[in-house]
């Protein structure tokens, strides 16, 4: 029973599947000229869509632990690509923003997103799209609900 466990398993074709979708737009990023990893790119995908989130929101989010993000923004503070400013509400907390730099770039990493998922779906119909997407939500979700009652 080794081939259900290792070919066909949906968490190894998953894995399998997200290690190439990291590898070809590490690889689209760089040969662009930016000094951006996947990683960082997680990051910065949810601050694009909402500014000044604090680290928990986006850990949150990003479905990464607090240490992780930690680490992630404080690289991507070294780049100067985000700033964490404290919260006037609430001293204990910092909100994340993207910097000029980073809103200058947006557009650009947008761009090659956009066409790294249209190579992914090449050859691929809508409907076929649609069904993958609704099957990988479902999974999240199961994972989601046991995550919640452990």
């Amino acid at each position: 029973n080794f081939e259900r466990v290792i070919d066909t398993s949906i968490a190894y074709l998953v894995g399998r599947t997200s290690r190439a979708i990291i590898k070809r737009l590490t690889k689209k990023f760089a040969d662009a000229g930016f000094d951006v990893s996947y990683e960082q790119w997680t990051i910065l995908i949810h601050l694009y869509r909402k500014d000044g989130q604090t680290q928990q929101e986006l850990s949150n989010i990003a479905v990464k632990d607090k240490a992780a993000i930690t680490r992630l923004l404080n690289v991507l503070e070294k780049k100067n690509i985000v700033l964490r400013i404290p919260d006037r509400t609430d001293k204990r907390s910092k909100l994340v923003y993207l910097t000029h730099k980073a809103k200058a770039f947006q557009n650009d990493l947008m761009a090659l997103v956009e066409e790294m998922l249209q190579e992914a779906e090449q050859g691929i119909s809508l409907e076929e799209m649609a069904q993958c997407k609704t099957t990988l939500n479902k999974i999240f979700a199961n994972f989601e609900r046991l995550n919640v009652s452990d």
